[in-house]
């Protein structure tokens, strides 16, 4: 289907819009005596009167997307030009959603591509419940699986699933005894969008087995994206004018779709956390992702021939609004969920427990200071009254930073949100190195470590990338049984880390972010530092 690449063009002859939305607020003006408060009607994609703009061969509507909210509840404060300036938080999330979504009554698509939930313990209390009561009010016509929506395991997704008044897509997801697609999932959803029909399929991401608990994913197989909308693709072909896959696949996954398939229009992405300022287009494909934590809402507008189905136009500057508090109206209903939410959580997310000296930033690969004192405290904890030897954590579960100055537990709990909780095993060195290996597979380094350093060289075959260890001070000593202190997530085989289902005598502790919270207060002000523990020659 062509797209006409570069143009930018706002169709102005639907005039009827105009009239209605100055029709509305006269009314609210009226009723008020002054500027409404209320937040917009909410957004209903009936079809407008079919006889206004009979005459135009085309179309403009709107998808606003959203992905990898992770349970940003709370907005952030940053201090701009003109004072203290709110960004994000979800009552501006769903207030922007009802202003955009009242630009263009009728015509406006709202879906979310993943990884709603899992993030800050206002939301993680509840297991996403407050995210999706939200995203009820604002009125979402589908969204699709992000790999944290499995976090706490299925029967706590089955109820948002349940909770959701829109269908949760995931055409890839199969029962692994049956074959056929997982009952709490649909594949697509067609959806009439003004005068046309738009068909909309989800995937979730393929590699959630690896990279979640495996008893959070038991009895489910995950389907490669290109197998699964080749086969479904015929079928939304003979209902829908324009076909819109909405991925958790992240930026590389969607960029590999849309050039191996074609006559896909839109791909909605996630999981990569990818600003896109403007969408791209590839194999005639427009791809868009609004970056994470309701930092902005993503909007494409596109003109669409309702004859051939055909995207003739679509607007390619200002794809991403920014979410702060200066929105028109408050959601009020939003408003008072959360009010509730933070009023119950207060006592808890507000305690204080210590302080940073620095800065401190989490990092995907390698070592950094933060990780390197989250790993200090886990060595320095009483698991089961005997000291460990080694502490290992993923680079992915520290997922927040820490600004300088003082730490509420609020802010430790959106650094380390899996409600992980300590396990001490024994691991031969043999075992470690393994694990390690593991580490560098395929890119520079994802394991932290505490009471261990090591060198690799990723010009090495795969498996013989770690070129030293050390323990202790010692050379690792492949037959000898070392104490690890490490999470759940990982001694379960998390990550793709099966060597430490190996491990023998294993023994559990706190819960991870309490015995971070303990040693900060035992230590603050801290001040972790990069020492070399991990090296890449």
């Amino acid at each position: 289907m062509n797209i006409l690449q570069g143009k930018s063009r706002i169709d102005a002859r639907h005039t009827w819009q105009f009239l209605l939305i100055l029709l509305a607020a006269t009314v609210l003006l009226a009723g008020c005596g002054g500027t409404p408060t209320a937040a917009p009607p909410p957004i209903t994609n009936e079809a407008p009167d079919s006889s206004v703009g009979a005459g135009d061969p085309t179309e403009t509507i709107v998808i606003l997307h959203t992905n990898d909210f992770h349970g940003a509840v709370e907005p952030e404060e940053t201090q701009g030009s003109g004072g203290t300036v709110e960004e994000g938080g979800l009552v501006n999330l769903v207030s922007l959603i009802d202003q955009l979504g009242a630009e263009n009554p009728g015509r406006t698509l709202v879906l979310d591509a993943g990884d709603a939930f899992q993030g800050s313990y206002v939301s993680n209390s509840a297991q996403g419940e407050l995210v999706m009561d939200a995203m009820n009010i604002a009125g979402y016509d589908g969204w699709t699986l992000g790999n944290h929506e499995f976090d706490w395991g299925q029967e706590p997704l089955r109820a948002r699933i349940a909770q959701a008044e829109f269908p949760t897509l995931a055409a890839n997801i199969l029962d692994e005894e049956t074959g056929d697609l997982w009952d709490e999932v649909q594949p697509y959803t067609i959806l009439d969008v003004g005068r046309i029909k738009i068909g909309v399929l989800g995937l979730a991401y393929p590699d959630t087995p690896a990279i979640n608990r495996p008893e959070n994913v038991a009895g489910l197989e995950f389907e490669p994206a290109e197998e699964t909308v080749r086969r479904y693709l015929p079928e939304l072909e003979e209902q829908a004018d324009l076909i819109v896959v909405l991925s958790h696949l992240g930026y590389d996954g969607d960029l590999a779709l849309a050039k191996a398939v074609d006559r896909l229009d839109v791909i909605v992405g996630g999981h990569s956390h990818t600003f896109l300022e403007s969408p791209r287009n590839i194999n005639d494909t427009l791809i868009v992702q609004a970056g994470a934590k309701g930092q902005v809402v993503g909007r494409l507008e596109l003109t669409v021939n309702i004859e051939t189905g055909e995207i003739v136009d679509y607007v390619s500057r200002k794809a991403l609004v920014p979410v702060t508090g200066n929105s028109a109206a408050v959601n009020e209903e939003v408003k008072a969920l959360v009010d509730r939410a933070l009023t119950e959580a207060a006592e808890t997310i507000e305690q204080p427990i210590g302080e940073t000296a620095i800065a401190l930033q989490p990092q995907s690969t390698g070592e950094f200071a933060l990780g390197n004192l989250v790993v200090d405290a886990m060595l320095a904890a009483d698991v089961d009254g005997q000291p460990a030897d080694i502490a290992m954590h993923n680079n992915g579960g520290i997922r927040a930073p820490l600004p300088k100055g003082p730490i509420s537990f609020g802010q430790l709990y959106a650094v380390l949100p899996f409600d992980n909780q300590l396990m001490v095993l024994e691991l031969t060195g043999e075992q470690i190195l393994r694990i390690l290996e593991h580490s560098v597979s395929s890119s520079p380094g994802k394991m932290l470590v505490s009471g261990m350093n090591f060198r690799f060289d990723m010009s090495r075959p795969a498996g013989e990338r770690v070129v030293e260890v050390t323990a202790g001070g010692e050379p690792l000593d492949p037959a000898r049984l070392y104490r690890v202190v490490t999470i759940d997530y990982l001694a379960s085989g998390g990550d793709g880390q099966e060597t430490f289902l190996e491990g023998s005598n294993p023994a559990y502790g706190d819960t991870e972010v309490w015995a971070v919270a303990q040693y900060i207060q035992d230590h603050s002000p801290v001040h972790p530092k990069v020492e070399g523990r991990i090296v890449q020659e």
